[in-house]
């Protein structure tokens, strides 16, 4: 077994998975690692149930199962209905908990989980798995026969990925967010342009806040990457302290980066500037103060990627004392109700309403064009979500475009993409 001391090089992401490391084959570049934790929620659990039990096979281990319910919560439909209650009724048969049903979405649920730590092994049955790396684990998505298979025998088989390090400096000017920064790479390395790379993220000032890092480790998928993760520093334990109440012992493992990486990507955070994606493209990116007054209908402020505490409170920034342009819709989905039960208590939810929000129940809804924000032919929304492909939100013949809290809130006032900044000023 290879152990750390002989890893000191290595890319943070190869250590954590040969940590792993269970079994190997002769001559292949693959090898099964043991997962801490194995993320899942209904609309892809439910998919694999009934191949599950035709194999004659049960969860090997029911303890690591971190299993949700927050794509059909509540259900839109009698068939979302179905699938939920077919989902529940296979997490109860197999010792699985329920207690995350129903408090949000999945990520978010383990990004606030005391489980879920740097060096940990994260595999979900969902993309933007890859947002726990924002604590300094390895966390990605895996497809279905490979969570199948993981779910009946506790393993799964990866390669090691190439490394990039990504090295951001100084600290984010006024109006800009993590968001913006994930925009930023989203532009630098292109849809797809990451494949299956890891991508490090080494905050040498602290600039970045845990929930930019969220921000920006879950859209490091939609570049392509296996995994996105930032090193470990004072913000983790800082976060770690304010959640736990301490720090794990080994936390000085997975806190030093690698050196040998085949790229290296520098980031100035003190010249990001608030930004957005085109409908179409997530790597279609300018900043927000050269769109030239794009019309909007709608402003979604929500989803695994923008409904974090901190984006909600960015919204409440720019809509206190204000009200949302008339005609436009602004759906609010706070990301978990631990998130919402805050901004309540913060006042930013009455700030929201009084504005004219609609602050609805926390789960992924309009993000995925699933209910709560659905778009018709012709609608241009700015969203806080991770993909404005065509037709992810509603109607093929809807615009999305992409944005930070803060620019999305600003568009609400406007009627129209602006740069947050000018509402501001």
């Amino acid at each position: 077994m290879v152990t750390l001391s002989t890893m000191s090089d290595a890319p943070l992401t190869h250590r954590i998975l040969l940590a792993h490391c269970e079994e190997t084959l002769d001559g292949s570049a693959y090898f099964a690692v043991s997962p801490d934790i194995v993320l899942g929620h209904e609309a892809t659990i439910a998919l694999l149930i009934d191949r599950l039990r035709a194999a004659g096979k049960r969860v090997f281990a029911p303890e690591r199962c971190f299993f949700a319910a927050d794509h059909f919560v509540p259900p839109a439909t009698a068939e979302r209905a179905a699938i939920l209650k077919k989902y529940l009724k296979f997490v109860e048969d197999e010792g699985i908990s329920t207690d995350l049903f129903y408090r949000g979405i999945s990520h978010q649920l383990l990004i606030e989980d005391s489980r879920c730590l740097p060096g940990s092994l994260i595999a979900g049955a969902d993309s933007h798995t890859t947002m726990a790396g924002a604590v300094g684990a390895f966390a990605a998505g895996f497809g279905s026969t490979d969570i199948l298979g993981l779910l009946a025998t506790g393993k799964v088989w990866v390669r090691l990925p190439e490394a990039v390090r990504v090295d951001c400096v100084n600290t984010l000017s006024e109006g800009a967010t993590g968001k913006d920064v994930a925009l930023l790479m989203m532009q630098h390395f292109g849809e797809g342009g990451a494949g299956y790379r890891a991508l490090e993220f080494v905050d040498h000032d602290q600039g970045l806040s845990m929930a930019d890092r969220c921000t920006v480790t879950n859209m490091a998928v939609d570049c392509g990457a296996k995994n996105g993760l930032v090193i470990p520093d004072a913000v983790t334990r800082a976060y770690l302290i304010e959640r736990d109440g301490g720090i794990p012992e080994d936390m000085a493992d997975w806190s030093t980066p690698g050196t040998e990486y085949v790229d290296t990507l520098h980031i100035d955070l003190s010249v990001v500037v608030p930004s957005v994606a085109r409908p179409g493209s997530p790597a279609d990116v300018t900043p927000a103060s050269m769109v030239g007054g794009e019309h909007v209908d709608q402003v979604f402020i929500g989803s695994c990627c923008g409904g974090r505490l901190e984006d909600l409170r960015q919204a409440a920034e720019i809509l206190t004392g204000r009200r949302i342009k008339s005609g436009i819709r602004m759906v609010v989905t706070p990301a978990s109700t631990a998130v919402y039960r805050a901004a309540v208590e913060e006042g930013i939810v009455s700030i929201l309403i009084e504005a004219g929000a609609m602050v609805t129940a926390s789960a992924c809804g309009a993000c995925g064009g699933i209910d709560k924000g659905i778009l018709s032919a012709g609608d241009v929304c700015v969203s806080t979500s991770n993909r404005n492909f065509r037709g992810r939100m509603g109607s093929n013949d809807a615009r999305i475009w992409l944005a930070s809290a803060r620019t999305a809130a600003a568009a609400a006032v406007s009627g129209q993409i602006i740069d947050p900044r000018e509402v501001t000023s």
